[in-house]
């Protein structure tokens, strides 16, 4: 840890319990209601009465009593003093901003107080820790680094016994640091990798907490997500995964950080994907398996796999997306008609894929010498082609400059007028006409 952190986490410390002291030192005598009973007394009902409404505006002063004068009246008081604290400081904010402002850096310094008296009274303190590191973060900008101290003392002592939030406390916290240039990216992986050592241990084990943990995980990594690096998650999780190779769970969770860090062109990602298939086989395993075969640039066994995968795949959207990897693989395998064949199944899904159209066209011109029987060599398809292009730009703008270029190129195609007089073509311009191959109406159009 820096210095200034030591600092720091020494100077808030003796800050905190120096004011604890003071605050003890005239009113508290070591009585459980203090110095003037009935009056703890009325305030503990009026208090009670109030939490339990979630009142928190009017028991903020009943509170204050009991926390200065009688704070082992009840663990509530110190329990929830930083909550109830911070809920009268947004009142504050939000009805009264020249209170606000003349009472924002008290109450402040009563919330992280709040924390100090807790662990004086009723101990835990390592939990305590990181639940006042995480005000502090946000709290007391000056004191962000020894908030991170904080944070990484209570993970120390705690280990895998760490609450289920602290995780996402010190990421978030780690995370704001780093897009201010106080926390460099390599120490936000160790960071995350120390934390998901935890999380993974706490996910093993039955319990009302499993849930909880269960949406940390989901959280973490999404918080993650632009940091990730393929060779990080390598080196963190082969050794793991090498020695748990049944352990479906870790296996499956792998799988799904791969892929968010659109890690699937490695051995690693195949060896993962293909441990889970043998060991649940399924849709969405077989389609992890073609996903990564289609990133390292295996294409036949991605189609294969992804043919495996498609008819269990019940959400519409995501069925589309691989309708269309599979057309995109078969047109560049130069498998013209089947590319076709997926990119119509992608359009029945989604009509305004102007993807899947610019497909449709690119077919539509390759069939040319399929379609001599139109009687001038097959040209017919050419306008069937910028039929598509055109429909393509229409419904979906993203393709527009894609789009753009095949009209071009096939429109220079187009049959002269003088030559389709010559070769006896029936349909004047403008007419319309069914090109023979593809069955499909279009516009008769020449070119000068």
């Amino acid at each position: 840890m820096k210095m200034t952190a030591i600092k720091n986490i020494i100077l808030a410390t003796v800050m905190s319990f120096t004011a604890t002291f003071a605050l003890g030192q005239e009113n508290w005598d070591g009585h459980k209601y203090g110095t003037d009973t009935v009056k703890a007394q009325k305030s503990e009902a009026m208090f009670n009465q109030y939490f339990k409404a979630r009142d928190y505006q009017s028991v903020y002063p009943y509170w204050e009593y009991l926390f200065n004068n009688a704070p082992v009246v009840s663990k509530r008081i110190t329990f929830n003093g930083a909550f109830i604290a911070k809920k009268y400081l947004i009142h504050l904010s939000k009805t009264d901003s020249a209170a606000y402002e003349q009472r924002k850096d008290g109450l402040i310094d009563t919330i992280l107080l709040a924390y100090d008296m807790r662990i004086k009274y009723w101990g835990q303190r390592d939990i305590v820790l990181a639940k006042k590191a995480a005000d502090m973060f946000s709290l007391r900008p000056m004191l962000r680094d020894s908030a991170l101290g904080m944070f990484n003392e209570s993970v120390k002592n705690l280990g895998y016994k760490t609450e289920y939030k602290t995780p996402l406390y010190y990421l978030k916290s780690a995370i704001t640091e780093n897009k201010r240039d106080k926390y460099s990216a390599d120490s936000l992986l160790d960071l995350y990798f120390e934390l998901q050592d935890i999380i993974d241990y706490n996910l093993k084990i039955e319990g009302k907490a499993q849930k909880k943990w269960v949406a940390c995980d989901t959280l973490v990594a999404k918080m993650m997500r632009p940091y990730f690096t393929c060779e990080k998650l390598e080196e963190f999780f082969k050794p793991k995964t090498d020695t748990s190779a049944t352990d479906i769970a870790l296996l499956k969770k792998v799988t799904n950080l791969l892929d968010i860090a659109k890690c699937n062109n490695s051995a690693y990602a195949l060896d993962i994907a293909v441990k889970v298939y043998k060991l649940e086989p399924s849709s969405d395993a077989a389609i992890s398996i073609a996903k990564t075969y289609k990133g390292i640039g295996n294409g036949p066994e991605a189609l294969k796999w992804y043919n495996k995968g498609i008819d269990g795949v019940m959400d519409t959207t995501k069925k589309a997306d691989i309708y269309q990897t599979m057309a995109s693989l078969e047109y560049a395998a130069g498998n013209v008609s089947k590319a076709t064949s997926y990119a119509k199944k992608v359009l029945a899904i989604n009509p305004n894929n102007g993807a899947a159209h610019l497909i449709i066209a690119s077919g539509y011109a390759k069939s040319k010498d399929a379609c001599k029987s139109d009687g001038i060599d097959g040209k017919s398809v050419y306008w069937a082609a910028v039929d598509r292009a055109v429909k393509a730009k229409s419904v979906d703008p993203s393709v527009a400059e894609q789009a753009n270029k095949f009209i071009n190129v096939y429109s220079a195609y187009f049959i002269k007028g003088e030559q389709a007089f010559f070769k006896n073509f029936p349909v004047q311009e403008g007419g319309t006409y069914t090109v023979p191959c593809l069955g499909v109406s279009t516009i008769v159009r020449f070119n000068k």
